[in-house]
């Protein structure tokens, strides 16, 4: 997939090949010829010295964008002058283009997941092979074949062109011309790559027209795509901006490895280890995920309950669907039905059928169901809950852990969610739970307060909740260092 699935491991094979590099490049030369932004935009100069940090960040996962919220917000904190832009990686190409991405990685994830975890967890090497002249894996042949069919249909659903160049590769990767004969499809699949190689040349010259306009002083990634596609920048490197990868799950993909990040920003010291095994020499800091500023002081449990008109003594359990609310609904049915004393806090994401199905049945129980789409306390909800069931993301368990809360999931998207399980699993706060489990393996850790208050406290002593104040202290020291290198008349050394 080009949505996590051809995306981040195509970035690094770009570079490999210089004919085709320079082809998209020249494609895009429009980019480079628009004129400069005027001062009160994004121009240099415009903000009377203010440091500015750019943010990457990818709109596919609500975590990553959700992380990137959390570091504008230190960043922005009245103590600072800095001024902040927020890039998705996603807004770098055609919004037609765009949409059929996304939908073939809903595709993926949902439909066949298994697939999905094939591909994600190809490494570099196998990559490089494919990208060389090898034949590509069987995964990666039929994740090809998933893009191009949903992204036909995706694209003649989208009629709003925002880059037209991106329209015709994309239409051309998803042409159907080798159906017929073993030979045309294997001349099809070497087409799809090379188009794919040159889209990432055109990608690469948006980020560098971003660069030149905003001029950061330092750079964060929260996402890998976005960060592999910084080292093929040409104004990145020809200015040295220092670049921190934010990780957003706990554990570490090969793509994150770059020798152009500087600093990595890890959830746990389990992380740390994983990375160093692969980058001896990495610049890396245990700060924790970083979360919204609710989660650095969560209210205590009585607290959130009499916010909400909680029973303090009830037994309450909040179901979070993640942003495509997967699967909420069942699991609040089940759970309502299972024990008349079970409270339930439900949030659904952009599942809106779920969210309609859930209010109409919390109109029938007012006092046992509360439904929210979206809300901007989690940090309430979490706390006035004894436990949390969802989609096991790197945000959501950061948010969990940051509120002493154990973490129960029955859905799992595999691939970077593996290593999410894993963590929950080894550290005893929380799991992946069969469905069919769920509601007893609840019941019964409710029923047994001593042992969830146990689970609670280990769930708390590894929350990180400064996680996004200790992420601006670090890259507002590196846009200062950089500042100090490239202002007038200063010395190019470091500050020290």
């Amino acid at each position: 997939m080009m949505a996590k699935l051809l995306s981040s491991a195509l970035l690094h094979a770009v570079a490999m090949s210089p004919a085709l590099f320079k082809a998209g490049s020249i494609v895009g030369e429009h980019l480079r010829r628009r004129p400069p932004l005027e001062a009160g935009d994004d121009a240099p100069g415009s903000d009377d010295g203010a440091l500015r940090v750019l943010l990457l960040t990818s709109s596919l996962g609500s975590g990553h964008m959700r992380a990137a919220r959390a570091v504008e917000a230190a960043l922005t904190a009245p103590a600072h002058a800095v001024r902040v832009r927020t890039v998705d990686f996603w807004s770098l190409m055609d919004d037609g283009v765009t949409q059929a991405l996304h939908r073939s990685y809903l595709q993926l994830v949902q439909r066949q997941p298994g697939l999905y975890d094939r591909i994600y967890m190809l490494d570099q090497r196998t990559w490089r092979a494919v990208l060389e002249g090898e034949r590509p894996p069987a995964a990666l042949l039929e994740g090809l074949e998933v893009l191009a069919k949903v992204g036909r249909q995706a694209l003649d659903a989208c009629t709003r062109v925002t880059h037209p160049v991106d329209r015709i590769m994309f239409g051309l990767f998803c042409g159907n011309r080798g159906a017929g004969t073993p030979l045309l499809r294997a001349a099809d699949n070497l087409l799809r790559v090379a188009i794919i190689k040159s889209g990432w040349a055109l990608l690469v010259s948006r980020l560098d027209a971003i660069l030149r306009t905003f001029a950061p002083d330092a750079i964060v990634a929260t996402q890998m795509n976005p960060a592999a596609l910084l080292q093929l920048s040409t104004q990145r490197r020809r200015l040295a901006i220092p670049v921190t990868g934010v990780l957003t799950d706990y554990g570490v993909h090969d793509f994150w490895i770059h020798p152009g990040i500087d600093h990595y920003c890890l959830p746990h010291e389990d992380v740390r280890l994983a990375l160093t095994a692969h980058a001896p020499r990495a610049s890396t800091y245990v700060s924790g995920i970083p979360l919204m500023p609710q989660f650095q002081q969560p209210p205590s449990q009585e607290t959130a309950r009499d916010q909400l008109a909680l029973d303090r003594k009830a037994a309450v359990v909040l179901v979070a669907g993640g942003g495509l609310g997967l699967g909420v609904d069942a699991i609040v049915g089940a759970l309502l039905a299972a024990h008349e004393h079970i409270h339930v806090l439900a949030v659904t994401g952009s599942n809106g059928e779920a969210c309609a199905a859930l209010q109409a049945l919390a109109s029938r129980m007012p006092q046992r169901l509360r439904v929210w789409a979206w809300t901007d306390d989690m940090a309430l909800l979490m706390r006035a809950a004894d436990l949390v069931v969802g989609k096991p993301g790197g945000l959501t368990l950061a948010e969990a852990l940051a509120c002493g809360r154990p973490l129960l999931a029955t859905h799992s998207l595999r691939a970077q969610e593996d290593f999410n399980v894993r963590f929950l699993e080894q550290h005893g706060v929380g799991g992946l739970i069969p469905e069919r489990e769920l509601v007893r393996r609840i019941t019964v850790l409710l029923a047994d307060r001593a042992t969830l208050s146990s689970v609670q406290a280990k769930a708390w002593a590894l929350g990180k909740r400064e996680g996004a104040e200790r992420i601006a202290t670090l890259v507002l020291e590196s846009a200062r260092v950089q500042r100090s290198r490239v202002a007038p008349g200063t010395s190019l050394e470091p500050a020290r």
